[in-house]
């Protein structure tokens, strides 16, 4: 049984996990943005934005000298949001990634474009530091500094300022690359309902990334901290609803696929009572799949149902290389986790049906073990 667990086992499928956030200063303080004169030539639009609001265009890129980058969106001459980056390169990829999924989702759902979306500023150095703003113009007179800043508020910003980190990683990189299946499940009779409703809170919280950045600028400025904190509870609650209406859609592509994939699949190579099985079980949108041979299990597979109905997750897999150091099939022995997808198919077999399961998991190639049938 080693040899057969050690040849079919695999890995986790990732959920792309949010990376920890860069440690974050307060404006101002050491660890801040400082100014320098490198200039790097750029072929984009680019603009530079003082404390006084003036704004000059300009022909290289300072290699120094902005305390962030960031675009602003307006409709009618007003802003209602901005997108920032820590360079030229990382608000201009910003822009484009949401300016990707507006495009996407209105023409996917067979709408008009936003019209927020329609008129982004060029890209903005800006070079005023809203902690240090002081007028050293030749010949005027320096403003002093101002007056300390209040822990509470401090603080209070450092976690907003961590919680929309966070929000836009979870908006960006998880649930804004799913609106294909989104719209692909809005087409279908039995999701057309909670698919829209994700849809609709897919654009709102792609809407509400934009304006609580411009809030929490906004709130820099004004040291107060009761508007810092409404900002991180406007974040909670969109982030509980965006939550809330993708887990009903994935209910129910997880129940469809119970349907068609749950139950005991078996080894059609082997002969006799204890041929080798491997039992598949949802529980909810998450999937496992064990291998039974007579009273002995062991779990090749867990993973979870995604919105395109594909089964992924991880396996434990014998290394490539390397001995393993006892006979248990674990990661204690030496075993790895591999990233690893469960296939289906159906397959006619002399006037019968057969539904047939594959485990496919990745190594230095993706390999998958024999098929069990049903």
């Amino acid at each position: 049984m080693m040899g057969t667990l050690s040849a079919l086992s695999t890995v986790l499928l990732c959920v792309l996990a949010a990376s920890e956030p860069r440690e974050l200063v307060w404006p101002g303080e050491d660890g801040a943005a400082t100014p320098d004169t490198g200039l790097v030539s750029s072929a984009s639009p680019i603009a530079i934005e003082r404390c006084d609001g003036t704004r000059s265009a300009l022909r290289f890129e300072p290699t120094h000298g902005c305390t962030r980058w960031k675009i602003e969106w307006s409709v009618g001459g007003k802003v209602w949001g901005v997108t920032s980056g820590s360079s030229l390169a990382a608000v201009t990829k910003e822009r484009e990634r949401i300016l990707g999924y507006a495009r996407q989702s209105a023409r996917l759902f067979d709408v008009a474009l936003d019209p927020r979306w329609s008129s982004p500023t060029p890209a903005l150095c800006d070079a005023c530091d809203p902690m240090r703003i002081a007028n050293t113009a030749a010949g005027a007179p320096v403003t002093p500094d101002p007056a300390p800043l209040d822990e509470n508020v401090k603080n209070a910003w450092l976690d907003a300022k961590l919680a929309l980190t966070r929000f836009e990683t979870a908006v960006l990189e998880t649930h804004t690359q799913r609106i294909r299946d989104v719209a692909r499940l809005a087409q279908e009779p039995a999701t057309v309902k909670l698919a829209k409703a994700y849809g609709k809170q897919l654009d709102a919280a792609v809407v509400e990334l934009a304006q609580q950045q411009l809030a929490l600028d906004n709130a820099a400025v004004f040291r107060s901290a009761g508007p810092i904190k409404k900002i991180q509870a406007a974040l909670e609650v969109r982030t509980k609803a965006l939550e809330s209406s993708s887990s009903a859609l994935a209910s129910v592509v997880a129940k469809s696929a119970a349907r068609q994939h749950a139950g005991r699949y078996t080894d059609e190579s082997a002969t006799g009572a204890d041929r080798p099985q491997l039992v598949v079980a949802f529980i909810g949108e998450k999937v496992t799949a064990t291998l039974v041979v007579g009273e002995a299990e062991s779990q090749w597979f867990e993973g979870a149902v995604g919105l395109d109905g594909g089964i992924v997750g991880r396996s434990l897999v014998a290394p490539e290389s390397g001995a393993l150091s006892c006979n248990g099939h674990s990661a204690e022995c030496g075993y790895v986790w591999a990233p690893a997808m469960l296939r289906f198919a159906d397959r006619d077999a002399g006037g019968s049906k057969k539904h047939l399961v594959e485990l496919w998991f990745q190594q230095s190639a993706w390999v998958h073990a024999k098929p069990f049938s049903r």
